[in-house]
């Protein structure tokens, strides 16, 4: 089976890497001079799932591509960029203590995967001070999203600086749309509900003291542990944006939020280098995957966790072209159901 993929992101890439693997045939098309274009293409990002209070649909997909992506990562390792460093996600409110708490107990995850920890631990876990309880996921960590890009693309028959009017023109089984907000220039997808969310990362020096960080910090922002003597800050979160310009002033922001929850840590960094770039995203935030007609499929709308959805969405949109059938539970079937956006 021939499937034409349209989008070379984590999206598109990680379909035909799972669409190969199933025995089909993908054909990526790209219109830009190469893969992981757009908000695929940061050097470095946080694999966490989305936590939420209940084991819910959404929930699940995202506890199956974290324990899926688990594997990829492992079989890839440094080529990735790979770092399992384990990730400590601050309770900084009665707010997200309630909330981490109840996650705790619903998702009922095994203590090597998922526990609560003391400021007192998670200073220890962290090699800084931390100052508050902590959820902390010893599995998770950092990857490249832009070399996994290649990775899952390494193989697969890819057309750079194709951009794709009209899907009758091409040659294949079935199509794809895996192009961000650009799916809502066919005609199949132009009445899903998706907009775009401006981010910039930042990348700064180590300091005497963040040199010594040992897992990735997430607290509305994010913090990775240096590599190569950087440390990628981010993102900024603007859906009233419209350009991916390049802006001090976000830096100072991602700056300014790192230290009002580790005033420990403030002081004069150094900004290396920056990105920003429009990501995708639905109106409740979840991923849009499925069939939109007889031959055309969608996935897009991955948003701030594309490192997990995009793998889990690349499972079920395979196993749906490929056998027939998405093999999801009721629960995340209803959560990817497009009757979501009636109404």
């Amino acid at each position: 089976m021939r499937v034409n993929i349209i989008g070379g992101g984590l999206a598109g890439c990680a379909l035909a890497y799972v669409l190969k693997n199933n025995g089909a045939e993908p054909v990526i098309y790209e219109a830009s001079s190469c893969l992981a274009a757009g908000a695929s293409g940061n050097d470095v990002g946080l694999y966490n799932p989305r936590l939420s209070a209940q084991f819910d649909g959404m929930s699940q997909f995202y506890s199956d591509g974290f324990f899926q992506a688990l594997e990829v990562f492992e079989h890839f390792g440094d080529a990735i960029d790979w770092n399992p460093c384990g990730a400590l996600t601050l309770m900084t409110n009665e707010r997200r203590i309630k909330r981490f708490r109840k996650t705790m107990v619903s998702w009922d995850w095994s203590g090597d995967d998922m526990c609560l920890v003391s400021a007192q631990e998670a200073t220890e876990i962290a090699g800084i001070e931390i100052p508050n309880e902590c959820l902390y996921l010893p599995r998770s960590g950092n990857i490249s999203p832009k070399k996994i890009c290649h990775e899952y693309a390494r193989g697969i028959e890819v057309h750079l600086n194709h951009a794709v009017d009209g899907l009758d023109a091409l040659e294949g089984d079935v199509s794809v749309l895996a192009c961000g907000v650009a799916c809502l220039g066919f005609e199949v997808a132009a009445r899903i509900p998706l907009k775009t969310v401006r981010g910039q990362v930042s990348y700064v020096a180590q300091t005497e003291v963040t040199k010594d960080l040992k897992v990735a910090l997430s607290y509305g922002g994010h913090f990775a542990p240096a590599r190569d003597g950087v440390h990628c800050l981010g993102s900024t979160f603007q859906p009233w944006e419209e350009r991916s310009d390049l802006r001090d002033e976000d830096d100072l922001a991602n700056l300014e939020k790192l230290f009002s929850v580790f005033p420990n840590l403030e002081g004069n960094y150094n900004i290396t280098d920056r990105r920003a770039a429009m990501r995708t995203t639905s109106r409740d935030h979840f991923p849009v995957i499925g069939q939109l007609s007889d031959d055309v499929y969608i996935s897009t709308a991955h948003g701030s966790y594309g490192i997990l959805s995009s793998l889990v969405s690349a499972n079920i949109l395979s196993n749906s072209i490929v056998n027939g059938g998405y093999g999801v539970s009721e629960e995340i079937a209803a959560a990817l159901s497009f009757t979501r956006f009636k109404g």
